[in-house]
């Protein structure tokens, strides 16, 4: 008899058993969802994708002392040709690299002469560049992310930008004259 109650036993547990495990394995569904894109911004710049901001000519003895900075030149960075804002992707990031920085900063771009006529390049300035309206806080040219997003359009065709300004700014207390160009890259990232 032992040994029948014990059969008994193992199939009631069997089937109890089963019966859980089967609602576990029908407990739910996660469904995954997503967009492959062809990333597809452009920048749209007043030659191609390049522009030109021109920061001005200044006298030597406007930088009187370490950090004075010349007047705000506003510019632009436009994006034409985008994705249009998903859930995956609300906005795209923007990332700068200086052709070259000044040692110990990656704030600011050291001059050289580019295209501007002289023999040389001036010393003891850079040039810096913020955000549109705050002049306080400085764009890093090291590939930085989190600097600055700028949201998708919603509407085919629509063009979205970001408004920047840039100056001259001393890091020296004496600035010699000369050439004060710098190049600036612009990366696009999508994330």
């Amino acid at each position: 008899m032992d040994f029948k109650n014990n059969i008994i036993a193992g199939v009631v547990l069997a089937t109890i058993s089963m019966g859980t495990f089967a609602a576990e394995m029908n407990a739910g569904t996660i469904h995954f969802t997503g967009q492959i894109i062809e990333p597809s911004c452009t920048i749209e710049g007043d030659n191609g994708t390049d522009s030109t901001v021109p920061l001005g000519t200044y006298p030597k003895s406007v930088f009187t002392e370490v950090g004075k900075e010349t007047d705000l030149m506003d510019f632009t960075i436009t994006l034409a040709n985008c994705p249009l804002k998903s859930d995956g992707l609300p906005a795209v990031q923007l990332t700068f690299n200086g052709q070259t920085t000044l040692t110990g900063s990656t704030t600011l771009l050291d001059v050289s002469k580019i295209t501007t006529e002289g023999e040389k390049a001036a010393t003891g300035i850079g040039i810096a560049v913020s955000p549109a309206g705050d002049a306080t806080k400085f764009i890093a040219f090291d590939g930085s992310e989190e600097q600055v997003k700028i949201t998708l359009p919603t509407i085919k065709d629509d063009q979205i930008h970001a408004d920047f300004t840039a100056r001259y700014k001393s890091f020296a207390a004496t600035v010699e004259p000369g050439a004060a160009d710098a190049d600036l890259t612009v990366n696009i990232l999508y994330r």
